[in-house]
């Protein structure tokens, strides 16, 4: 009897065990199996990207540059002998016609030059009319056999020379004349004196500069051009813009481009004639040069960092509305315009294109658009 239940109490004991490490085997195997589930599928982290939203614009191309009305002829003129300055005659400002004295010269040491020179003529003259007579007389000489021929010839030589000595003289003495006239400056064109750069007293020098005479009639505004658009200035259709009368543009033609750069600011100078300019128009006004080239269709300006490339033509990521993922779509460039480039084909009204780091983006990537700190 004892044995018995001593044999069925172990019996139970056995199977007591293995239910409960059944239990606890099958636990832990559903434990494994929920870590597994866990790791096996991780969640992709968005990429952070930085966007800018498309805004499409007509295709006309519109370009200002500051500028400066100018007088289409401006020269500096001077006296075309040397002297002293007596008398300064005009002032910045003044409105000079033909026939006007701007100033004078001291003409005490041409006079005296020319004094001297008419004396020089008159003896001139005395020595001639002295050949002149005794080459006659040679002559009647001559024609009696009376004299040498050798004789005959030395005289005719000497009359030669003697009136050849009066026109060397006569021709000095017209220079010199012609530079008493020059100890006055004289206008030959009508104009506006711009600067004026002697004053009384001071000794100039030959063809030194005097004044600065600004020629009435045409007028120009002066524009500075960046070498990247100047190619493209002559097809422009240009019009100049007073900072005193704004919103009034004024018609223009190119006139003349530089064919060379400023070796100070590497621009090229640009004069434009102004069309039936307004009486308003005054030199050294401030005023803009708007340039315009007109084309069909519309534009969007974007980065040049935002630029990659599909199958070796132009292209840019777009980012998908709504999914966040990027797509790849090839774009038509128009032209590069500094830093910008000018897309005219293949983007939409408010699309968002990525900015940066475009060359290490893959398509259909998930990403996230990046915001500044602070916004």
């Amino acid at each position: 009897m004892t044995s018995g239940f001593a044999t069925g109490w172990l019996g139970g004991t056995v199977l007591r065990g293995r239910a409960l490490g059944a239990v606890a085997l099958m636990a832990a195997a559903a434990a494994l199996a929920g870590c597994k589930e866990t790791h096996s599928a991780p969640e992709v982290e968005a990429r952070p990207v930085r966007v800018v939203t498309v805004a499409l614009e007509p295709a006309s191309d519109t370009v200002r540059y500051p500028a400066v009305i100018r007088p289409r002829v401006e020269a500096d003129v001077g006296f075309r002998v040397a002297g002293k300055v007596v008398a300064r005659l005009v002032e910045v400002g003044t409105r000079v016609e033909p026939g006007m004295a701007l100033a004078r010269l001291d003409p005490a040491d041409i006079e005296l030059q020319v004094r001297a020179t008419q004396a020089q003529l008159a003896s001139a003259r005395a020595d001639a009319a002295n050949a002149r007579a005794d080459f006659s007389r040679y002559s009647q000489l001559r024609q009696g056999e009376w004299t040498t021929r050798q004789e005959f010839d030395r005289r005719r030589t000497a009359l030669d020379k003697a009136e050849a000595r009066v026109r060397e003289i006569e021709a000095q003495l017209h220079v010199l004349t012609n530079s008493l006239q020059y100890t006055s400056l004289i206008a030959d064109a009508p104009g506006i004196v711009t600067a004026t750069l002697i004053e009384p007293g001071q000794v100039v020098a030959q063809g030194q500069a005097a004044f600065r005479v600004a020629r009435l009639g045409s007028v120009e505004a002066v524009a500075n051009i960046p070498e990247q658009q100047v190619a493209t200035l002559p097809q422009r259709r240009l019009s100049v813009e007073l900072w005193a009368n704004p919103g009034a543009p004024i018609a223009g033609t190119l006139r003349e481009l530089s064919p060379s750069a400023d070796p100070g600011t590497r621009t090229y100078q640009a004069r434009v004639t102004l069309i039936d300019p307004p009486p308003l128009v005054q030199l050294g006004m401030t005023a803009t040069l708007i340039a315009r080239q007109e084309r069909a269709g519309v534009i969007a300006r974007l980065p040049m960092t935002a630029i990659t490339q599909k199958d070796q033509q132009p292209a840019v990521w777009v980012v998908s509305p709504g999914a966040e993922r990027l797509e790849l779509r090839p774009v038509a460039i128009a032209a590069y315009a500094g830093d910008l480039a000018i897309v005219s084909e293949g983007l939409k009204e408010g699309e968002r294109v990525v900015t940066a780091g475009v060359h290490k983006l893959d398509a259909g990537q998930k990403v996230r658009v990046w915001t500044e700190p602070g916004k």
